[in-house]
């Protein structure tokens, strides 16, 4: 939820650095909870956060860029050498997928090596759908918490999400982040952002084999979206990354004014 009001306030601060404030109290105010082992805290303070942000938020129509890829490029500021704060400071809001689904997509890979005769089922179904239904109870607790905040994309069921992924690529393509990526492509087209960057890391084959592999899939069921595919190594030069996402930033304007038109 943090995360979400960050990257959708930070390029529409009405407050200079508000954005970044408030990031830092309610993750030093959660961190708190946690040592007190209070869980009903995080509850109280999601509600309270969609508020301060909200309240900090004009609320402008700006361009929306979806971010994908390697896991730990995909959220480090070092690892994909800032960018994702260059979009901010370029008035862009990056939609980051939440780093909930990494840990919740488990539910439908267990699922789908099963029915592909990959493994046999190790822990009775009945025991994965019980807590599934649980994980999800607590998810949805949260958001009802922030419904109010206009810019929040709520967790999708990760059995959907495997379902459009298939029509990309098998869902027993579990290296790197695997069927995740095709998924995460096929969200952003449901969810309107039709300008999505794939950042890997250059030495990760397996990220390579699924991003750039799946590409020519993708657009054919999504010819809308517009992808960008980013490697990032030592002698990877900036201009050559920033120069191209300037060129995503003006595709984005444009379907931004088309659709305000």
């Amino acid at each position: 939820c943090i995360s979400q009001f960050y990257y959708s306030t930070a390029p529409r601060e009405t407050e200079k650095g508000g954005a970044k404030r408030l990031q830092e109290q309610y993750l030093e105010l959660g961190a708190e909870a946690l040592r007190r082992n209070d869980a009903n805290r995080f509850y109280e303070l999601a509600e309270l956060a969609s508020k301060e942000f909200l309240a900090i938020n004009n609320q402008a129509e700006i361009p929306r860029i979806g971010i994908v890829g390697e896991i730990y490029v995909k959220y480090n500021n070092f690892g994909h050498k800032n960018v994702v704060n260059w979009l901010v400071a370029q008035g862009v809001e990056p939609v980051l997928p939440p780093l909930t689904k990494f840990f919740i997509n488990t539910f439908a890979s267990q699922e789908a090596r099963v029915q592909g005769n990959i493994k046999e089922r190790s822990t009775p179904k009945f025991v994965m759908d019980f807590v599934e239904k649980i994980v999800y109870k607590l998810i949805r607790k949260m958001e009802k918490r922030v419904e109010n905040y206009p810019y929040y994309i709520p967790i999708s069921n990760i059995h959907d999400d495997a379902k459009k992924a298939s029509e990309i690529i098998s869902t027993n393509a579990q290296f790197g982040e695997g069927w995740g990526i095709p998924a995460e492509f096929a969200e952003f087209a449901h969810n309107g952002i039709n300008n999505v960057v794939s950042l890997q890391p250059f030495g990760c084959i397996a990220n390579h084999v699924i991003s750039k592999g799946i590409e020519k899939r993708t657009r054919e069921l999504y010819p809308t979206l517009n992808l960008l595919f980013l490697d990032f190594d030592s002698g990877m030069s900036e201009a050559n990354i920033f120069n191209r996402l300037h060129f995503m930033i003006k595709n984005a304007e444009g379907d931004l004014e088309r659709r305000v038109v």
